[in-house]
């Protein structure tokens, strides 16, 4: 990475190009990140990728942040499920159904943890079930925000596909 023409603070200073030398930040060894989402069924097991609409579930979110330089980080994540139907109906955001406000956590500090762990329940009847079920392709995801501004630190995880019945069925 070459030495920035325009400098990024003090743009009036003249000895800005033999002034400033450029440290190379060992950031994989010192910021890692391991992240998991899950559906679990009412009890908190892993739930079967058939589920009764009319059961409420848990998504538990979990984040390790591995290496010593998150400690001086802080900022807010977003999380969430996405929903996309495999034939009729619509797609949606889990947050959108259940709550926004469920999917964040605000004010964090590596300093005071660098483990992060949600668990949203999802009451029943929430999930929209198309006669004969609706399959869903479910995917998670996330996003840090420092400074109300989002960060480059995103992430994905497929769940790969659900289907959402109930039972008993209705004409």
């Amino acid at each position: 990475m070459a030495t920035p023409t325009k400098p990024p603070c003090w743009p009036n200073d003249p000895d800005y190009l033999d002034g400033y030398k450029k440290v190379d930040l060992p950031s994989e060894k010192l910021l890692k990140l391991y992240w998991d989402i899950d559906i679990l069924d009412p009890e908190k097991e892993p739930s079967h990728k058939i589920i009764d609409a009319g059961d409420s579930f848990t998504v538990r979110i979990r984040v390790a942040l591995v290496g010593d330089l998150w400690t001086c980080i802080c900022g807010d994540w977003w999380f969430d499920l996405g929903f996309t139907p495999i034939g009729k109906g619509s797609g949606f955001d889990l947050s959108d159904l259940v709550g926004k406000d469920k999917f964040w956590v605000k004010d964090w500090k590596g300093c005071n943890t660098r483990c992060i762990e949600l668990e949203i329940v999802v009451p029943k009847d929430t999930i929209p079930v198309e006669y004969c079920g609706t399959l869903y392709e479910c995917g998670g995801k996330f996003q840090m925000y420092c400074c109300d501004v989002p960060a480059p630190v995103v992430g994905f995880e497929a769940l790969e596909e659900r289907q959402f019945f109930k039972s008993p069925l209705e004409d």
